[in-house]
């Protein structure tokens, strides 16, 4: 049983848009560990606001599984297929599902304020402090203020934080 924990891996698949706390749901009822990212974000209708959650990654489930659960993970209704890199099934390693969930527990969406350290565009930065310490990203510039890109590099995908620069440092 042991053995069996150690070989699980976490893939990324790709799902039907707009379904993937229901495609999670799905996957857990079969006894799949799934995990979908969410975030809670303020919508407007015409007659109302209201605090939704959403997928930090659209169109992404996160899911935990053996080997021999490939076949019956892909025939879950609204599981399109596994995210692939040369043609492989990509890992996506844990630390990289420990800074999704960091992110996502943190509600990280801070204000940059304080000494500017004068970071451009494309530079390599690594934040000092707090619960993403350690971390490696790249500064992007967005009209909003500065950001960094936290990237999940086994399947390609970033996810944009806005931070305060003093907690970061060049890499």
């Amino acid at each position: 049983m042991k053995s069996e924990v150690q070989n699980k891996k976490w893939h990324a698949l790709y799902v039907s848009s707009r379904a993937e706390k229901k495609i999670m749901d799905t996957l857990l009822a079969k006894g799949i560990e799934a995990y979908v990212p969410l975030v809670r974000t303020m919508r407007q209708w015409s007659d109302r606001k209201k605090m939704v959650e959403l997928p930090l990654m659209n169109g992404y489930v996160f899911v935990h599984i053996l080997p021999t659960e490939n076949d019956r993970t892909l025939q879950t209704q609204g599981v399109v297929n596994f995210v692939r890199l040369e043609r492989k099934i990509a890992i996506v390693r844990d630390v990289e599902i420990e800074r999704l969930k960091q992110l996502v527990e943190l509600g990280y969406h801070l204000e940059a304020m304080g000494l500017k350290r004068n970071y451009a565009e494309g530079d390599k930065v690594k934040i000092t402090s707090g619960a993403l310490k350690n971390v490696e990203g790249y500064v992007i510039k967005n009209e909003q203020g500065r950001f960094i890109d936290v990237l999940l590099e086994s399947i390609g995908q970033s996810i944009r934080v806005k931070l305060p620069e003093e907690i970061l440092l060049p890499a």
